[in-house]
């Protein structure tokens, strides 16, 4: 850190209440920099000022905040990375609507501690002064600044300001940040603009990391890279800058025009924008009724959006409850766990409520299963990692995506993954992306191989369909990580490519070997008993009881009273029905596409309405759908 710990204050309070005049008496800085806002004297857009510390110790930044109420949305974009509040009441008119909107959006956004300044305390007797002081404490109450230290005072006499200054200074120097080392630089752009000598220019407060000139970041929206060219903090130039400070960075290779309020800028990573996330919502007491379909604005640092209420538990959310609610955004943004939101109406524009953000990509809920959200682990419980990984299922969740989702460099993820490991809760597949798996999903694929083994008896599945009826994504080192931990448990061996359940006997006759092999390289052109038996120059007594053996183990198949057919040739037109594309078929377009002729293609058809491949309706035959093709096509 260079020098002194930064400290961020946002002001707050109702319009005209003397917030810009406060912090221009505080440090010098004038906010207000726009003609219109000096003419008008309010704040139409943020505003920052520095505030030195005698003892060196912090670095205070003041945004200064419009108290405007169509202009809450901007309050709420200085708000999203603060430290501290300034609540400013004057004391000629107290506590006033923005006054009680501000203190509850400050309470929303997570904000502990600051000091209130009464201002224009010239202008009322002490006795009245006495009055708003209890007012304003009455207010505070049970709220973000509950404890705060009121300070009378006016910037037009200097009553008080020195005691105001000195506050601040403390409730400064009580802050303290968490390390969070294996965060990447991350900045909410809450002014965009162009400087001649600079080109485009992004101010907002450093929420993580740190960043040095010359370093590239990856600002989204649009999702391009650029350099950092220059670094500025308080208009004095540095070569880096810090979580807690106000920054200004001057990107190359961008527009202004292509930069948005709230764009994002961060170091290069696995950052993945989400539309959907699970908030945890504290509603206020004055709000209406929340419910699945209801359209707002969410707040998120320095961004807007429009967002929807895709599922709410519990449903509707009553006013002063709080409630977890899938939330899908009109537009893409890069959201991370235990980031703060506001929610508001936009008409008529009132403030609904806020929390944080429990899952950045949560996946599909049906209504029926909406109490699964009751088990979202919070982001700071050890099993939210876990929950992350499970939720990925069989085909396991790459490391880099999971360090995306939690918005850490991968490397942060070490010690809690180790943790899981020791404690046989995960477990992780090597290669050049390791992917993770959580154990009890592990149980569950074996527990699935297991029944379908036994049901296969010795007959056994080759690997690639074994896969497939387990549901398994392709990849190499993963499915070889599945058939290793099923040799592994004692449930399968494999024999020839095909997997068979490991406590049942491999075929060991010598004739019943030959038999098998003949019939499935035959295919359709399958010999009779007495063919075989001539082929193998063997007993055709000894064929036909070696044969009824195999038909008995599923490994060969009757078909039509007469012919004999291999399994894996009647599994395979059973895949290749459920391929074809069409609902029914009439007995040519089966002997064209399998090229049969129709003395074989009756049994075949017969055998698969007994197995409820196919359902013949008069001279159709209709493909039963699978479950697996039902699940998928929903």
């Amino acid at each position: 850190m260079v020098g002194m710990r930064a400290v961020v204050f946002a002001t707050a309070g109702h319009i005209d209440h003397g917030k810009t005049t406060l912090v221009h008496a505080l440090t010098g800085v004038w906010c207000d920099r726009l003609k219109e806002e000096q003419e008008r004297g309010i704040t139409l857009v943020l505003g920052f000022a520095p505030l030195a510390d005698p003892l060196g110790e912090v670095e205070v930044s003041f945004v200064d905040v419009p108290g405007h109420e169509r202009l809450v949305h901007t309050m709420v974009a200085g708000a999203g990375a603060v430290d501290q509040a300034l609540l400013v009441v004057a004391a000629n008119e107290g506590v006033m609507p923005q006054t009680r909107e501000h203190l509850a959006i400050l309470q929303l956004l997570g904000i502990r501690g600051g000091v209130v300044a009464l201002s224009k305390a010239d202008t009322v007797s002490p006795a009245e002064l006495a009055v708003r002081n209890e007012e304003v404490r009455r207010t505070l109450a049970g709220g973000p600044l509950a404890e705060a230290p009121i300070i009378a005072c006016s910037a037009m006499t200097g009553q008080g300001m020195p005691e105001l200054k000195e506050a601040i200074l403390t409730a400064a120097r009580a802050v303290q940040r968490r390390a969070e080392p294996f965060r990447p630089f991350r900045l909410a752009a809450d002014r965009v603009f162009s400087l001649p000598g600079a080109g485009t220019v992004v101010t907002g407060t450093a929420r993580w990391g740190e960043v040095q000139v010359g370093t590239e970041v990856w600002v989204y929206p649009p999702g391009q890279t650029s350099r950092v060219r220059s670094i500025h903090v308080h208009g004095q130039p540095r070569q880096r800058a810090f979580a807690g400070e106000r920054v200004a960075l001057a990107l190359a290779g961008l527009k202004v025009e292509d930069i948005p309020r709230g764009a994002q800028i961060l170091n290069p990573g696995p950052w993945q924008p989400t539309a959907r996330v699970v908030v945890n919502l504290q509603l206020l007491p004055e709000a209406p009724l929340l419910a699945e379909g209801d359209s707002l604005w969410l707040h998120l640092l320095a961004s807007r959006t429009l967002a929807r209420v895709e599922r709410c538990l519990p449903h509707p959310a009553l006013p002063g409850t709080s409630a977890k609610v899938i939330l899908r955004l009109a537009k893409p943004l890069v959201v991370f766990p235990l980031d703060r939101v506001v929610v508001r109406r936009a008409s008529p524009p009132t403030t609904l409520g806020g929390g944080e953000v429990l899952d950045p990509a949560p996946p599909r809920i049906p209504r029926k299963k909406l109490e699964a959200l009751h088990k979202l682990p919070h982001p700071r419980e050890a099993l939210f990692l876990l929950h992350q990984i499970t939720q990925a299922g069989r085909e396991g969740l790459p490391l880099s995506r999971l360090a995306g989702l939690v918005g850490v460099f991968p490397e942060g993820l070490a010690a809690e993954l180790g943790k899981l490991e020791v404690a046989g809760e995960l477990a992780v597949v090597g290669g050049k992306e390791p992917l993770l798996l959580a154990e009890a999903v592990v149980h569950e694929v074996l527990q699935h191989a297991q029944a379908i083994l036994k049901e296969r008896a010795d007959l056994g599945l080759p690997g690639g369909e074994l896969a497939s009826a387990l549901q398994l994504p392709e990849g190499k080192a993963l499915r070889s990580f599945y058939w290793q931990r099923l040799t592994a448990a004692g449930i399968a061996r494999e024999q020839g490519g095909r997997f068979f359940a490991a406590d049942l006997q491999p075929l060991t006759n010598p004739l019943a070997v030959q038999l098998e092999q003949l019939y499935r390289q035959a295919g359709f052109a399958a010999p009779s008993p007495q063919e075989a038996a001539a082929q193998l120059r063997a007993h055709p007594k000894t064929v036909e009881g070696t044969l009824q053996l195999l038909i008995s183990q599923g490994r060969l198949v009757r078909v039509g009273g007469k012919w004999i057919l291999h399994r894996q040739l009647l599994e395979e037109i059973t895949a290749s029905l459920h391929r074809w594309g069409v609902e029914r078929f009439d007995v040519g377009q089966f002997k064209e596409r399998f090229g049969l002729t129709r003395k074989l293609a009756i049994p075949i058809l017969e055998w698969l309405d007994s197995q409820r491949v196919t359902r013949r309706e008069g001279d159709w035959r209709r493909i039963v759908p699978t479950s697996r093709d039902t699940s998928s096509s929903g």
